[in-house]
């Protein structure tokens, strides 16, 4: 109740909140623009108050938004809703698991039969793993058995352990993947009373600032929240589950993190709580991970064993015997230590070598038995019966090349259990080859297992730079060209362009905004961030940028055609830039870029969910992961790189938290450069077309009276700048004469919204001539603004009249009414021409 309510507090007070920008905001932008020359000051300030107002208003709301908010009470949750939402998560699981023991050939028509073991690798003792109070080393406890198709013997011996914690160690390929499905399958398949229900997660999403129960409570909320949405809040469920120990987390691929010994620390502490769990590892990285930490403390840890020749023969055998198998199971039982049994002597090389060699595949798996073979494919009209396969490394690279164009040959389709095939999907396999060669390359360049449109916007750094440059460059042209002319608006865009390609360069990518996903498959959560970032872009970036443009347009007076064209500049700025700020907007980029550099196909979405139903890829929550390591290191190029050594353990830990303090402000770029932009827009406005001196055209030209400002640096080489203003105009006329000038307005018709003139006229005190009286008069296009009266001693002015809303032409007109027989001079001082919504007295005078 106290969620619901302080979420409803939240809602209504950020509602308020834009209804307070919006609503009182446009309507001084109203009356602004409609305000005459008297009353728009007026407006102005009333503007600032209610900026004033706005800014504490947000403020407060957002420290009320984080302080205020304090830890509220858990719902009670109703255990029968729990019994059922964990039936129904059970359901899911095993259906995905299910299917994706599918598409990896673990059970069609039956799995590899690997033997299992207790290890004599490090491990606790067998007092702690078994309460044996008769002690002893756990490899005395001969725990032991066979992966098989219905999972009985996995599932027993784990029952077996009082404190169900086990340790799955195996080498690259042995089948760890595989164990931790099947006993996934196992234990739900047969459930035993009051038995907690097993979760497979893939360790490598896990980040180490968190803890091991908080990870999994995070996953289950993550990739099953529409199952757990029916019962009540996901995370609330998922908290209470984990709290009740109704979880059993089963950790794949402990290997794969960048600090295997601590995870394993802090595995052991969530295991000292309670907790069942299982995890899977390679032996070496395993050994080494404890030898700087320590062995869990109650798990018992097992092996997988190497595929036997029997077990391969079988497997390869299935579901009816081939006859082009036959040299191949006869070199096997001749050679059980050779290079080919070597080779075949785990389960991903056994399902490699059917792979590529199954029918209706027209590849001889005679091959094998061939040292200079190409691969599948090659022809061989008669084999000696000395000839021998080459070494095992060379045969392992030999399946692991072949697999890629032998799972894109033609042949006919088949598609997951619980997803539809997709239609018209026709890959050519060199075609796949090259881009599945350059995701592999790019994940490992990146230190990453992950395969998804999410991570595809670190790959176009450079085309995400070239963009953010040329947008903001494009959009400070239109802005400035009509102002300055297209030479200055030029000039400008390049500046704007090139600053924006050095800000993104040194920042490192597009920025995005960090939004949990909820939803269980890749193509889901996409459609899910598409919506959130059109929703984000559309309703909220164009609505500030709509608002700004709106602003910015009355405070300067624009004209109206100008004006439509700032609102629509800003509004997709900030659209864009909204849009960019998260994954879909970074992957749209990267999609496009990619896909015209050649490098992955447009639609990369349904790519990807191709190469899994093939078997290439397989499923991880929200992402994509290839079918195993070692084929994406072979795709790469090579292996990867050997771990960092212990001493250097604490150069990561420092870069990433400078990273994060960096993060703070890096996310914000693309906004920030959009806003600067728009700061120097203002700028340039209020200083350059805030009074500018009219210009002359016809009639009587006067004389221009010039005034220098000078400036100087401080050191001793320094150098003197001088402006020169104008500072007036001086008309002579003689006795009974008369004046007329016409000025050209340096308004910008399509831009400014003229105001008026401003300056003062006197007469020059000469000698002969102190008596010298003028009328004069200012009009703006032939009607009349002002007039007056100006002799030595004083002047009289009448009131002013309506400007023109655009003028072009201003006229000045004076006639002399005395009759002294002398020249007098009349002095305009200071001549400028005035615009609505620039601040006076920022600019007194302009460069003539």
């Amino acid at each position: 109740m106290h969620r619901r309510r302080w979420g409803f507090v939240r809602r209504a007070g950020w509602g308020l909140f834009g209804a307070a920008v919006l609503l009182p905001g446009v309507w001084v932008v109203a009356q602004a623009a409609g305000a005459t020359d008297s009353t728009f000051d007026r407006w102005v300030g009333w503007a600032n108050i209610h900026a004033l107002w706005v800014g504490g208003l947000g403020i407060a709301l957002i420290a009320f938004d984080k302080v205020a908010a304090r830890p509220v009470e858990r719902a009670a949750v109703d255990e029968e809703k729990v019994q059922r939402a964990v039936t129904d998560l059970a359901a899911r699981i095993e259906r995905e698991w299910a299917a994706e023991a599918a598409l990896r050939d673990v059970t069609r028509p039956a799995p590899v039969r690997v033997s299992w073991s207790s290890t004599d690798r490090p491990a606790a003792d067998r007092q702690m793993v078994l309460d044996d109070p008769l002690g002893g080393e756990w490899q005395q406890y001969p725990l032991q058995g066979r992966i098989d198709a219905p999972n009985e013997e996995i599932a027993t011996a784990f029952r077996a352990l009082p404190h169900r914690h086990l340790m799955v160690l195996g080498a690259p390929g042995a089948g760890k993947s595989v164990f931790a499905i099947l006993l996934t399958l196992g234990l739900i398949r047969r459930p035993a009373e009051g038995e907690p229900l097993p979760v497979l997660l893939a360790i490598t999403a896990w980040d180490r600032a968190e803890r091991a129960d908080a990870f999994v409570i995070r996953r289950l909320t993550e990739d099953y929240a529409d199952v757990l949405a029916g019962y009540g809040d996901p995370q609330t469920l998922a908290r209470h589950l984990m709290e009740h120990k109704r979880i059993l987390p089963i950790f794949d691929g402990l290997d794969e993190l960048a600090d295997p010994a601590d995870a394993l620390q802090a595995l052991d502490v969530f295991a000292a709580a309670g907790w069942p769990l299982v995890v899977t590892c390679r032996p070496e990285e395993y050994e080494q991970a404890v030898r700087r930490s320590r062995v869990l403390s109650r798990a018992a840890v097992v092996e997988l064993k190497s595929v036997g020749v029997d077990e391969a023969i079988a497997y390869l055998s299935q579901p009816a015997p081939d006859p082009r198998w036959e040299p191949v199971f006869a070199h096997l039982r001749a050679h059980p230590d050779g290079p080919l049994a070597g080779a075949l002597s785990t389960p991903l090389m056994v399902a490699l070598a059917r792979g590529a060699y199954q029918a209706p595949s027209p590849a001889d798996p005679a091959d094998l038995l061939t040292p200079a073979a190409d691969g599948p494919g090659a022809t061989h009209n008669e084999l000696p019966d000395e000839a021998q396969p080459a070494d095992q490394a060379a045969l392992e690279a030999r399946l692991l090349a072949a697999f890629v164009p032998s799972v894109y040959a033609a042949r006919p389709r088949r598609a997951a259990l619980d997803r539809q095939p997709v239609a018209g999907v026709d890959y050519r396999p060199e075609q796949a080859q090259r881009w599945l060669t350059f995701l592999a390359r790019h994940m490992r360049e990146h230190g990453t297992q992950d395969v998804g449109w999410s991570e595809l916007g670190q790959m176009v750094r450079t085309a995400f730079t070239g963009l953010s440059a040329f947008v903001l460059a494009s959009v400070t042209a239109l802005l400035f060209g009509p102002v300055f002319g297209p030479v200055v608006g030029l000039v400008l865009a390049t500046v704007v362009g090139l600053a924006t390609a050095a800000l993104m360069a040194y920042t490192g990518g597009p920025p995005q905004g960090r939004h949990e996903t909820k939803e269980l498959t890749p193509r889901s959560a996409l459609s899910a961030e598409r919506t959130r970032t059109i929703a984000r872009g559309l309703l909220g970036g164009s609505a500030f940028g709509a608002l700004l443009g709106l602003q910015l347009a009355a405070f300067l007076g624009l004209e109206l055609s100008y004006a439509g064209l700032v609102v629509f500049v800003f509004l997709s700025a900030y659209a864009l830039a909204a849009m960019l700020d998260h994954t879909w907007g970074s992957f749209l980029i990267a999609r496009v870029w990619l896909f015209v550099t050649g490098r992955l196909p447009f639609r990369l979405t349904r790519f990807l969910e191709d190469a899994h139903r093939r078997g290439v890829l397989r499923q991880s929550g929200a992402r994509y992961q290839f079918r195993h390591l070692l084929l994406q290191e072979h795709l790469a190029g090579g292996a990867s790189p050997p771990p960092a050594a212990p001493a250097a353990e604490t150069k990561p830990q420092t870069r990433t938290a400078v990273d994060g303090e960096r993060s703070r402000w890096l996310d914000w770029r693309a906004r920030l450069c959009v806003a600067v932009v728009s700061v120097v827009f203002v700028a340039f406005f209020i200083l350059a077309a805030g009074h500018l001196a009219p210009v002359y055209r016809s009639g009587d030209q006067p004389e221009v009276i010039q005034e220098t400002r000078c400036t100087s640096t401080a050191d001793a080489g320094g150098s003197i700048t001088c402006t020169q203003l104008i500072a007036g105009y001086r008309w002579p006329v003689g006795p009974g004469g008369q004046t007329g000038t016409t000025f050209a307005s340096p308004n910008r018709p399509r831009v400014l919204r003229f105001r008026g003139v401003d300056g003062e006229f006197r007469l020059s005190r000469s000698e002969g001539c102190a008596g010298a009286v003028f009328e004069w008069r200012l009009d703006a296009d032939g009607q009349l603004m002002r007039s007056g009266e100006v002799r030595a001693g004083a002047s009289t002015l009448d009131a002013s009249g309506a400007a023109p809303y655009q003028a072009r032409t201003i006229t000045v007109s004076a006639r002399r009414i005395d009759t002294a027989s002398c020249t007098a001079y009349l002095h305009w001082d200071h001549p400028t021409v005035r615009y609505y919504g620039v601040i006076p007295g920022l600019a007194s005078s302009a460069r003539e």
